[in-house]
């Protein structure tokens, strides 16, 4: 099918037709705009030593640009960092990708220190994009002070409470989280700290991640069995308290929010299956459905593979062009051909929506209201 063709399609065909056959544009893309950060987590994958120098960071212009040339499928972007609420035109930088990108969703993961400015954030974008739903994830480690100490700032887990129920509060088209990443730092206490959230923070929504090798960070090996296990329980829990309307998750009485519930039960067996003993399990789509646009316009097509597809500035700000180059191309052809894989769970998301062995189980969440 040609571009033109898929352009006359509803976004829902042309999602299906590019996920499951043609595989030209990206579903989703992580866009790093900034490196600056006020903590300093011990398993960050950034090399804090040599960070980006401030003045490398895409400016608005030309993200404005490069917004207007990701194809007719991107249907959501997750704006990171860093701290991504040290950049004061974040608002600006969304609003780029719901008008001039079209996608349905932005989702914002920050450490919570700036509390008004994302307060103000997601009540800019709730007014301005009423139909789209806005999503900022908070990251959490620990109960109180340990919290402090992990991610090295005074005070954190108290600003970030304050941030996640202001953001909760601001209601339509806006969804507050907390990601717990699950690490060598705080396994010990992960059913302490879900039942602090839930039962005494009210946390209403909760995401698991797990830690895993990237960049200057390795998981001890000794804590690798133990790391596991507490994600195992976390997520069991996680689902469990969903299916129980103790959480909320996504919307679960939407068709899109049974799918994205259906799709992190999924994922999380997956990883649950694949992270002690790592092994090929199905096709990666990245560099095809998902890509990473980093802080300095240069595109990956994960955060994990170290495969420069091209820098933006090189392509007059075209990613579309640059997506279809020929190094584009060749990433493409080694992850399928190498069987590349690993416990990234922002890749994975999209290996599940963009493979059909993965369908039937998807899709049966569809009929469950």
């Amino acid at each position: 099918m040609t571009r033109g063709g898929l352009g006359r399609l509803g976004l829902t065909a042309r999602l299906a037709v590019n996920a499951q056959v043609t595989r030209r544009h990206p579903v989703s893309l992580v866009h790093f705009v900034t490196r600056r950060c006020n903590a300093r987590c011990s398993f960050c994958f950034i090399d804090f030593d040599n960070p980006a120098p401030r003045s490398q960071e895409m400016t608005l212009d030309e993200i404005e640009r490069m917004t207007r040339t990701l194809g007719p499928t991107l249907a959501n972007v997750n704006l990171t960092g860093g701290e991504p609420f040290l950049r004061g035109d974040l608002v600006d930088i969304a609003r780029l990708y719901y008008t001039n990108a079209g996608v349905r969703s932005v989702y914002v993961t920050s450490n919570g220190t700036y509390t008004e400015r994302a307060e103000s954030f997601a009540g800019v974008l709730a007014r301005e994009f009423s139909d789209r739903m806005t999503i900022v994830s908070l990251s959490v480690d620990g109960i109180a002070g340990e919290h402090d100490r992990i991610r090295r700032v005074e005070g954190l887990f108290e600003r970030v409470m304050e941030t996640y129920h202001a953001v909760d509060s601001v209601g339509a088209g806006v969804m507050a989280n907390v990601a717990v990443t699950v690490s060598h730092e705080n396994h010990a206490t992960i059913p302490a700290l879900y039942e602090s959230l839930v039962g005494d923070h009210g946390v209403r929504s909760v995401t698991a991640i797990i830690v895993r090798d990237e960049g200057v960070y390795e998981v001890p090996e000794e804590a690798r069995a133990g790391v596991l296990d507490s994600y195992r329980w976390l997520t069991s829990r996680i689902v469990a308290d969903q299916r129980a309307g103790r959480l909320r998750g996504y919307d679960p009485t939407t068709v899109q929010g049974r799918l994205m519930n259906r799709k992190n039960e999924m994922l999380y067996d997956i990883i649950d299956d694949i992270y002690l003993e790592p092994h090929f399990v199905s096709p990666c789509r990245a560099g095809a459905l998902f890509g990473v646009v980093d802080v300095d316009g240069v595109v990956y097509p994960c955060e994990v593979l170290d495969m420069p597809l091209g820098n933006l500035r090189d392509h007059d700000m075209d990613f579309s062009a640059l997506w279809a180059d020929q190094p584009a191309t060749d990433a493409r052809r080694w992850i399928l051909d190498s069987e590349c894989h690993c416990s990234y769970e922002c890749a994975w998301g999209f290996n599940i929506l963009g493979n059909a062995r993965y369908q039937p189980r998807l899709l049966s969440a569809v009929f469950k209201g």
